[in-house]
């Protein structure tokens, strides 16, 4: 990496499927099972409706009372954990989820959400282990791969990283994340042109994502190509113009170029 590149400012991007943990993102809703939904499970439909209209409380209330009835109730357990984790009780959710993965210890769901939260709170050797576990379960579990890599960049095991990331674009290549992650990696080894190359497909996939159009912006200001990156500063404060970081940026590209 040039001494004079400036450090990415969006590094790593969890991808969430299953699950809301601790407010991070915001995702649509997530729906139950369909297996649960055919067999008339109108209780837990009940609790999940209240965790989907924000009504946390009261969904954990109707867990609570679905547990109590059913102690054995590993569903229960992991929307519970759900729940608790998209009100910012990740240490509850953590707890749900164990209780979930003890009772069936093959609930990949349970095992890719322990590991989100573990990630979340930056445990990210718990966060493997249990990736791990639920890609051992389901090889093509995209986003337990991409989040792996994620785990893997933030202790600096890029080389690690990419190979995730090879992995969860190879899964859904039409998800824009994984190759701006992986962007981001091939960025800290030094290895800036296969960085644009990523962000430049992750913003053909998504042209209005601006963690990418951010981190490309930066990479051109490594490159010295300052005016490419202020174009795309100026492209992510059209989308939000409080961006402090695209301000910021766009400032130093500016800067750069006028020295």
């Amino acid at each position: 990496m040039r001494r004079n590149a400036p450090p990415l400012s969006r590094s790593i991007r969890l991808l969430f499927g299953a699950a809301l943990i601790a407010g991070a993102v915001s995702i649509a809703a997530h729906t139950l099972p369909a297996a649960h939904a055919a067999a008339g499970d109108l209780q837990t439909c009940e609790q999940a409706s209240y965790r989907v209209t924000g009504d946390f409380d009261r969904a954990i209330q109707d867990y609570d009372q679905a547990i109590k009835v059913n102690p054995n109730d590993a569903t229960a357990f992991y929307y519970r954990g759900i729940t608790n984790g998209e009100r910012g009780e990740s240490d509850r959710a953590i707890q749900d989820f164990g209780h979930a993965i003890k009772i069936n210890p093959n609930h990949v769901d349970a095992l890719y959400s322990r590991g989100l939260t573990y990630s979340n709170k930056g445990l990210w050797d718990r966060a493997i282990q249990d990736y791990d576990k639920a890609i051992k379960l389901n090889p093509n579990y995209g986003k337990a791969v991409s989040n792996r890599g994620n785990a893997y960049f933030a202790k600096r095991q890029y080389d690690r990283a990419i190979q995730d990331y090879d992995q969860a674009i190879k899964l859904d290549p039409n998800e824009a994340i994984p190759l701006n992650n992986r962007g981001s990696a091939y960025y800290q080894i030094g290895q800036v042109d296969r960085a644009i190359q990523d962000f430049d497909s992750a913003i053909t996939l998504n042209p209005n994502y601006p963690d990418a159009l951010n981190d490309r912006g930066l990479a051109y200001i490594s490159k010295g190509q300052y005016d490419r990156a202020i174009q795309d500063f100026d492209q992510v404060l059209k989308l939000d113009p409080k961006d402090a970081d695209a301000i910021r940026n766009r400032a130093m590209a500016i800067a750069r170029k006028n020295n």
